[in-house]
């Protein structure tokens, strides 16, 4: 299959559309364009055509050197037509069968849970931001070289429809340990006792994670809106609380309320770290301008006492 005349056609027709709508432009601006960005405009017309010819002598090459191999070029398109659209099968195979092991090894750590049940109260825009949190912990999940159990409850409304307009969701993320449910908190983690509502409202601190809990996150965007609402939730629900070291460890000038998928990321990194809290936030955090480190802070001001 001689693919290059029709690669050459193509190219020599773009040139001259290019062409015809450089001189269109040049004429109907000819009085308010200067000499320089006439020459601009021809610069930039001239590096179109080198990149067309370009193109082109490399797929000459390509198809010369694919004759001189003997290949059947027709023969090798209609196999990758093929290819294209049968199922990889084995690929999907071995996917699963590499995430089956990875989920039961997830089973064995703790657990992440997302509560939406605030859906209500937050804005469309806090809603469409919402969404791609939740997107974000399920990619952060993903690579995570210690995946988790990742569950998102009372997942309906608006929500749930901007997720089921991407690619994949649910079924696709469901074979990579996560779920959801319209279910409320209660219903899917009947048993509170192995449930930590991760706030920071709450008057202790974690210390550190234990594999036998679910760390529950609440789906809100805006927290300084909605002052408290995680915590009565909890509270009212007869759920413990606790809420991340950051004040130990790190010194956020603006304030300590971090994103959704910070706070997951967290604590994927703080076992990725052999439970450090202040790698942990250092690893997800490096980039905020006004974190400042409090245990240096601490080590330098013992030292300048000391000396």
């Amino acid at each position: 299959m001689d693919i290059v005349p029709a690669a050459k056609e193509e190219a020599d027709g773009a040139k001259e559309g290019d062409k015809a709508v450089l001189e269109k432009d040049c004429s109907e601006t000819a009085a308010v364009v200067s000499k320089s960005q006439m020459k601009k405009l021809r610069k930039r017309q001239r590096a179109k055509e080198a990149n067309a010819k370009r193109k082109l002598e490399k797929k000459k090459a390509k198809h010369a050197k694919a004759l001189a191999e003997g290949r059947d070029l027709e023969q090798e398109f209609r196999i990758q037509e093929l290819r294209s659209a049968m199922p990889d099968t084995a690929s999907k195979k071995k996917t699963k069968k590499i995430w089956d092991n990875k989920c039961k090894e997830a089973a064995g750590r703790f657990r992440i849970c997302v509560d939406c049940s605030f859906e209500s109260s937050m804005t469309d825009k806090e809603i469409g931001s919402l969404a791609s949190q939740l997107r974000y912990c399920y990619s952060a999940n993903k690579k995570s070289q210690n995946t988790v159990l990742y569950s998102v409850c009372t997942l309906n409304g608006k929500t749930n429809e901007l997720l089921m307009n991407v690619e994949g969701f649910p079924d696709s993320w469901k074979i990579r340990a996560f779920n959801s449910s319209e279910k409320s908190l209660t219903e899917m983690y009947p048993n509170k006792s192995e449930l930590i509502y991760l706030t920071s409202d709450s008057p202790y601190e974690l210390d550190h994670l234990d594999d036998g809990k679910t760390y529950v996150i609440g789906g809100i965007v805006d927290r300084n809106r909605l002052k408290r609402a995680t915590i009565n939730k909890a509270e009212n629900l007869g759920i413990a609380t606790a809420r991340l070291p950051i004040g130990k460890y790190l010194k956020l000038f603006s304030t300590n309320v971090l994103t959704i998928n910070h706070v997951f990321e967290i604590l994927l990194k703080y076992r990725e770290n052999n439970n450090d809290w202040k790698k942990a936030m250092l690893n997800v955090l490096p980039t905020r301008k006004d974190i400042k480190d409090n245990v240096k802070e601490y080590e330098d001001t013992i030292h300048e006492k000391g000396s």
